[in-house]
């Protein structure tokens, strides 16, 4: 049997650094992560590097693999790059690699067909078919298809199941039907919700903003000074700067001994963080001492874990001009605000669960083991 191009060659730091940049939380996820949690979804920057490489000959063109991969740069000179600005204090912003993200690329026709002359060179006379009986969230099956593949998945877990065949089999069954099905009842889900939850999400000041999110830090009370600890390995909210910078009240009442918060611009007016390798450190002032990871596990333990608000995200409404100075589509851009009394809303929360918790117990929704 011929060898494959995956049996001799693999750019394993440039699929690296792309899975990473795929995962990065500040920017938008792949789709199909975007219907259903799955807790094993494997980059598909990857998957098809792994489908790509074993359906090529040893001797295939490498520099066309990279761009079929969606890699059309140099990742690894770009961390380098990266690394270096970071530490001049330099932002490089969302261009820094100078290419889109490779998932974010689908393969051409004449990509397309590449691979198929190629597989004539191994003995692959046909369109390919790959199996795959693990399939779980679907990143290969969904990656062996966009470069022109047949694919038979399937997965033990019936959610697995489910998943791929409302991101894969559905979608190339039923066509763009798939998506406007989807968004019509979307969309009614979401009115249903809104209005469920509207006294929940106190208004914003204009009508051009709309809360979008609550960041919430666990805490524990210090137990030298009595200070509460709100715990954060780091502040940061945002890749431009934005973060939050810790506002200890150092009182005598330890009961009143809390942090405020204040949200800053610049990576170098956030707060240290307040929890390292388990360690808890108190940003109080007059103690600053540090707690043990034990003596933290401890705390928790016994209940003493509580939680604290530190930052609220909002939506605002952009209105875009175009190159010719005419109105352009509305966008909704992301924002972040310090805590105020009116977001304190713990105590209906709490209400609203405690009188659904019976029901869904009785329905067997959420767990009830000790």
């Amino acid at each position: 049997m011929s060898r494959r191009l995956i049996e001799e060659w693999l750019p394993i730091a440039e699929i690296g650094i792309e899975s990473v940049r795929e995962r990065t939380p500040m920017t938008p996820f792949p789709a199909p992560n975007r219907l259903h949690v799955w807790w094993a979804r494997r980059p598909l920057v990857s998957a098809r590097a792994a489908v790509l490489g074993s359906l090529l000959p040893a001797d295939a063109d490498r520099k066309k693999f990279m761009h079929t991969l969606g890699i059309h740069g140099d990742p690894v000179a770009a961390k380098i790059r990266i690394a270096q600005a970071t530490r001049d204090g330099i932002r490089l912003g969302a261009d820094a690699y100078g290419y889109s993200r490779a998932f974010s690329y689908s393969p051409t026709d004449d990509e397309r067909t590449w691979i198929s002359q190629e597989g004539k060179k191994i003995g692959i006379n046909s369109t390919p078919t790959v199996l795959d009986p693990t399939a779980g969230g679907a990143s290969i099956p969904f990656e062996a298809i966009r470069i022109g593949a047949n694919v038979i998945s399937n997965d033990i877990n019936p959610v697995a199941c489910l998943v791929e065949k409302l991101t894969i089999e559905q979608p190339l069954i039923k066509g763009s039907q798939v998506y406007l099905e989807f968004k019509k009842i979307g969309d009614k889900f979401s009115a249903i919700v809104r209005d469920r939850l509207k006294d929940l999400f106190p208004a914003e000041d204009s009508d051009d903003l709309r809360p979008d999110g609550y960041l919430f830090a666990r805490t524990i009370r210090c137990p030298y000074c009595g200070g509460l600890i709100p715990l954060s390995p780091n502040w940061r909210l945002a890749p431009d700067g934005t973060g939050v910078r810790l506002i200890p009240h150092d009182v005598e009442d330890e009961s009143e001994r809390v942090c405020s918060f204040e949200i800053v611009s610049k990576a170098k007016e956030q707060s240290e963080g307040t929890v390292e390798g388990g360690r808890a450190t108190c940003p109080f002032p007059n103690c600053g001492r540090v707690i043990d990871g034990d003596k933290v596990k401890s705390i928790a333990q016994d209940g003493g874990m509580g939680e604290q608000l530190y930052a609220v995200v909002f939506k605002k409404r952009i209105q875009t001009i175009t190159k010719t100075g005419k109105r352009g589509r509305e966008k909704w851009v992301r924002g972040y605000r310090a805590p105020r009394p009116e977001d304190d809303v713990f105590d209906e929360v709490k209400a609203k669960l405690d009188a659904k918790l019976p029901y869904w117990e009785a329905q067997d929704m959420v767990p009830t083991e000790e």
